[in-house]
């Protein structure tokens, strides 16, 4: 099947959604046209591999397992625009994709109507997806966080697919350059105490995330990366992320050093 029948009925299922968000959110009928289109050009640009409108609809299929747990969102809307705006600018070589989508996002939604209050309750919540930090006092912005995350603990084969696209997203860099930065990105991500911030994700994503991440940080610190062709030599038996973990701790101060540098060079979004 050829790339754009595969996107057609991804974005019918995006173009649905949109226009439930713009009636719970009293979008002006004349602006809809110019958001919808903003939102289709940017995800659908030829360098979009992961980050393109099957990753937003991925994050609204998170929402939704999060919804039938029983959890209310407080402001529904600024949740549903910050995940349709948190990737709307998204140059793998720049430090300033989450500010720009932010900004992005103000300057076409507070004309078409949306609750100012709203508007910037969805810019906080993109700009902590650039790191995916916890907001205090915002558990929506937590369920945010989470569905940008949960493609960490698809299934494996899923997972490797993800990895690829993302390294496509990278073209611009040689293979040991992002060695180096995706090496630090999975390091950075295994050190953390906990990955998740909601219920939903501690309890279904957590464990999955970390032995997915742990199977491509053994790949990539051993000079390969995830693929079709390298899923197989991966160690099925690491479910929590262990032995990952247990790799990262062991970087000698060179290796250490060497990917803190790389990373300072450039910025590389999961």
């Amino acid at each position: 099947m050829s790339d754009v029948k595969e996107a057609e009925p991804v974005e019918a299922a995006c173009r649905h959604r949109f226009l439930q968000t713009c009636e719970n959110s009293g979008v002006l009928d004349q602006h809809r046209e110019t958001i919808w289109e903003a939102i289709v050009s940017h995800h659908s640009a030829s360098n979009r591999h992961y980050h393109n409108l099957a990753h937003l609809m991925s994050m609204f299929d998170f929402i939704k397992r999060v919804s039938k747990a029983g959890i209310s969102l407080v402001d529904p809307a600024a949740v549903d625009w910050a995940v349709w705006f948190h990737d709307i600018v998204y140059q793998p070589n720049s430090t300033s994709n989450e500010p720009d989508s932010a900004k992005l996002a103000g300057k076409l939604l507070l004309p078409a109507g949306v609750a100012a209050s709203t508007v910037q309750k969805a810019q906080r919540i993109i700009l902590a997806t650039a790191d995916h930090h916890h907001l205090e006092g915002d558990a929506d912005g937590d369920v945010v966080v989470d569905a940008d995350l949960s493609i960490l603990c698809a299934p494996l084969q899923r997972y490797s697919d993800y990895a690829v696209a993302v390294r496509k997203e990278h073209a611009h860099l040689s293979d040991t350059e992002w060695a180096q930065r995706r090496a630090r990105v999975l390091k950075g991500l295994l050190d953390r105490e906990q990955l998740f911030l909601t219920d939903v994700g501690k309890a279904t994503c957590e464990a999955a995330a970390r032995a997915n991440m742990g199977h491509e940080w053994r790949l990539v610190f051993g000079g390969s990366q995830l693929s079709a062709n390298t899923i197989d030599e991966a160690d099925t038996e690491c479910t929590e992320g262990e032995d990952a973990a247990a790799s990262v701790s062991s970087i000698g101060p060179e290796s250490a050093a060497e990917l803190a540098a790389a990373a300072d060079a450039v910025q590389c979004q999961c």
